[in-house]
């Protein structure tokens, strides 16, 4: 296998793709530089997959109303500016979104995973309504009461969108209840009625066919109470049905779908910090999707095993995207709200076939997270996690597809 090396001095090379506008091809730079990015042997990643009681759903189904993606997005609640009116200075753009002022100001939600209807269904991208939708994560993150976590779902036709919480069913098929999702929600990927959240110890799977409306007027609490169902006020929540425990150490800090391969396939990525020796080389890997059931492909009854894997050797990376042969990976460099220019993300292109590795400094947005890629409109999307600099970004994939 043909290694690459990169800088060991990361701060160096975050200073010579700072000034440079063009891409950096990372190469062989030096004694003591660290491993770059090259194939992994699959074994190690097995997910194990546990299944949501089918009669605790059915109780709900029939307790709650049950409802379509169409008819939730329909009921967006939220619009906030999008293009020049959100402001950008981050080169090749070519669509942007931001959230209402209290959803990009607050410090109590995070947002994370970025997924499309286009991961969801292929094709022109859009629901059975002719919606083309795009969904993004939240973790609660202020420290108060934990909520768990919820998913926004936007039209891009109109910016209009509105927060689902996400909900994990149980009790009993005669008293079924539902709690809330504690879980960092750090990336998404949307497959079919499926929506698979990065969980770091696995991924969580979501029913987006199924979601349920409860009454608002709870506020103070999640599942069934003497009022009925809430959710803390939510309207809408879509509930757990699957969850992938891993049999390893893998972080599963990111996922995506990527539909240029036969079958699709889900990529999940690891995230490390800078000089956390403790952990293993960030790695990324592959699973086969059932193209029937939405699933990953099992390899025995329940087991799923990894189809690809690869050691990454580049830290905090956010998020992560297989198209047409190529791995575009985000990594994160910074928080500052001033938003300057060393705080971008930075791009990267590693193709496992050439192994090339190429890098595009401050291409990304301050807080770059999950990356997901909508093919016919040519979008590379990642969004931004913190408070007054969030967004929803869609790069020009023509530009860093080579």
């Amino acid at each position: 296998m043909r290694r690459l090396r990169v800088l060991g001095a990361k701060g160096f090379l975050r200073a010579v793709m700072a000034s440079a506008a063009a891409a950096v091809v990372v190469g062989s730079i030096g004694a003591g530089a660290a491993q770059a990015a090259s194939p992994i042997s699959t074994a190690g990643f097995d997910l194990s997959r546990t299944s949501t009681s089918s009669a605790v759903l059915s109780a709900l189904d029939t307790a709650l109303p049950n409802l379509s993606i169409d008819t939730v997005a329909a009921d967006a609640n939220r619009v906030g500016p999008t293009g020049s009116a959100c402001g950008s200075v981050l080169p090749h753009v070519i669509k942007k979104y931001c959230w209402a002022d209290d959803d990009n100001d607050t410090e109590q939600w995070y947002p994370q995973g970025v997924s499309t209807t286009y991961d969801a269904y292929g094709g022109a991208g859009t629901t059975a309504g002719g919606r083309s939708l795009i969904a993004t994560s939240w973790y609660d993150h202020d420290g108060g009461t934990d909520k768990g976590a919820r998913v926004s779902i936007l039209d891009r036709a109109n910016a209009k969108y509105r927060h689902v919480l996400l909900a994990v069913p149980g009790g009993t098929s005669t008293s079924p209840t539902f709690s809330i999702a504690s879980t960092h929600a750090g990336g998404l990927a949307w497959y079919g009625r499926y929506l698979y959240v990065a969980d770091t110890t696995g991924i969580r799977v979501f029913d987006m066919g199924r979601m349920w409306s409860v009454n608002t007027s709870i506020t103070d609490a999640i599942g069934k109470t003497s009022a009925g169902y809430g959710a803390y006020g939510y309207k809408y929540v879509a509930p757990q049905v699957h969850r992938y425990a891993r049999t390893g150490t893998f972080r599963y800090s990111s996922v995506s779908i990527d539909r240029t391969t036969t079958p699709d396939t889900l990529i999940a990525t690891e995230y490390r910090a800078p000089g956390d020796t403790a952990q293993v080389s960030p790695r990324t890997v592959r699973y086969n999707l059932d193209e029937t059931s939405k699933l990953i492909a099992e390899t025995t009854s329940t087991v799923a095993g990894a189809d690809g894997a690869w050691d990454i050797g580049v830290d905090s990376l956010q998020g992560g995207v297989f198209v047409n042969g190529s791995l575009f990976l985000s990594q994160s460099d910074g928080g500052s709200v001033a938003g300057t220019d060393n705080d971008r993300g930075d791009l990267y292109r590693y193709t496992p076939s050439s192994g090339s590795l190429v890098s595009w400094g401050n291409h990304l947005p301050v807080g770059t997270e999950d990356f997901s890629y909508w093919s016919g409109r040519g979008e590379l999307w990642t969004t931004a996690e913190y408070p007054t600099l969030r967004g929803l970004y869609a790069l020009d994939y023509g530009y860093y597809s080579g």
